[in-house]
């Protein structure tokens, strides 16, 4: 009777354990997709939002162009070119005096 009891007991506990452990594993599952929707998001996020659309000029002999910047403006976009440092200075710049251009014909 006793090995019976304990039998059963075991029996229960194992069950239990079993559920348990099914229920974290479900849990954890649900987690890592969770995390990997996640990164997913974060992974577009960080994809940079600049298109660089130019005409070749790389046979053309450019020379240095000289400008007067506002000095707030200045420190904002060499702010923004640190951050977008995959791109040239000149590729920045000419892509935003093209845009405003376009916008502002």
């Amino acid at each position: 009777m006793i090995k019976e009891l304990k039998a059963l007991f075991q029996e229960m506990i194992d069950r239990m354990f079993r559920r348990s452990s099914q229920r974290l594993y479900d849990q954890i599952l649900e987690l890592e997709q969770q995390l990997d929707e996640f990164k997913k998001e974060v992974d577009e996020l960080r994809k940079p939002d600049i298109e660089i659309n130019l005409i070749d000029d790389s046979e053309i002999n450019s020379s240095p162009k000289s400008v007067r910047i506002n000095a707030f403006v200045w420190e904002d976009w060499q702010q923004f070119c640190e951050h977008n440092n995959d791109y040239s200075k000149k590729q920045l710049i000419s892509m935003a005096l093209k845009e405003f251009m376009e916008k502002h014909q």
